[in-house]
């Protein structure tokens, strides 16, 4: 059996070689797909975004405008609602001393006749007071003026507390400023003096007098 001899032998082009022509060839096939055209990139015309943001730009500066005009609008709507209630406050304040001012005339014809000493001067007083009060009646004021009453924190102020047999402790033994509400408003309240227990004192309690 003859032996065995090399024998030159031309080198054989590696696998690997293949492979990459193969990918490479791929590869660049993949990116001619991939690649955008150009025309396909211009969906929509230049003109035709500018013309859209133009609407955009439009539509948005007559929103504005609106908005702009309704603020306005409310802010002359708030100065018209505070102005028309600061007319009827004078309003009313005006109609007021239009009706005291009668009351102020009676008092300067009273004081001239201060020396009289036939008692006219005390009954104008009288009828000054009584004039003055109807008026004021007849804005609804009335007068509040709680003795014997429990005491009321929400009507009166206590200035002082009393021992007084007289009145049951916690009630109003005496008032020393009348107080006057006006609807269901509180003008002002009874300056008043409240009634203790005088056994108070000896058990430790105080009280003024």
């Amino acid at each position: 059996m003859p032996e065995d001899k090399d024998f030159p032998m031309e080198p054989m082009q590696p696998d690997d070689d293949i492979e990459i022509e193969f990918l490479d060839q791929e590869v660049e096939d993949h990116e001619n797909e991939a690649a955008p055209d150009p025309e396909a990139l211009e969906l929509v015309p230049e003109p035709a975004v500018e013309e859209e943001a133009e609407s955009l730009k439009a539509e948005l500066d007559h929103v504005r405008d609106i908005y702009l005009r309704k603020l306005a609008e409310f802010d002359n709507f708030r100065k018209r609602v505070e102005r028309e209630r600061e007319e009827n406050r004078l309003a009313g304040v005006e109609e007021m001393v239009r009706e005291l001012l009668p009351v102020l005339d009676n008092f300067e014809r009273a004081l001239q006749h201060a020396e009289d000493d036939s008692g006219a001067f005390q009954q104008g007083v009288e009828m000054i007071a009584k004039q003055l009060w109807d008026t004021l009646e007849r804005r609804g004021v009335e007068e509040v003026n709680p003795v014997g009453q429990p005491f009321d924190p929400e009507l009166h102020e206590a200035v002082q507390t009393v021992e007084d047999g007289e009145h049951p402790p916690g009630t109003v033994a005496w008032v020393m400023l009348k107080g006057y509400t006006m609807g269901e408003r509180l003008v002002r309240p009874a300056m008043v003096g409240v009634a203790v227990d005088p056994s108070s004192n000896s058990n430790g309690g105080g009280g003024e007098s």
